[in-house]
């Protein structure tokens, strides 16, 4: 790759962390502190539906997933609306910022390149 397409790169990458940490500085939001999970399973009736191969599987059943004494588990949140939001945006917040640390170490390794062979060593 040349520096050029390098430094296009570089610019796109900028870009995106920029409307990134805009959107995590933005008015914070109430968040409930763990990943939301959404099941859909197949329940204990011999004849129900969900049974067949192409059966449709009951659900969504939201739950929230803590780590309690260094162990995952989930609590069912049930149909409260309130809850499942506030842990979807905790969810997305987690995504956000994984996604930041993924841009900050793409940049770092271009830049790098870009800069590598700029690098002497001294002689003598």
């Amino acid at each position: 790759m040349n520096i050029t397409a390098l430094r296009v790169k570089i610019v796109a990458l900028r870009k995106e962390r920029f409307k990134l940490e805009n959107k995590l500085m933005s008015k914070p939001q109430k968040m409930l502190a763990g990943s939301l999970v959404v099941i859909y399973a197949r329940c204990g009736k011999p004849n129900c539906h969900c049974k067949r191969r192409d059966g449709k599987k009951h659900g969504p059943y939201h739950y929230v997933q803590l780590k309690i004494k260094g162990k995952y588990t989930n609590i069912y949140l049930g149909k409260d609306k309130e809850s499942i939001e506030l842990a979807r945006r905790y969810s997305e917040y987690i995504k956000n910022i994984a996604r930041l640390r993924q841009i900050n170490k793409q940049l770092d390794q271009l830049l790098e390149k870009i800069n590598r062979g700029k690098l002497t060593k001294r002689k003598g």
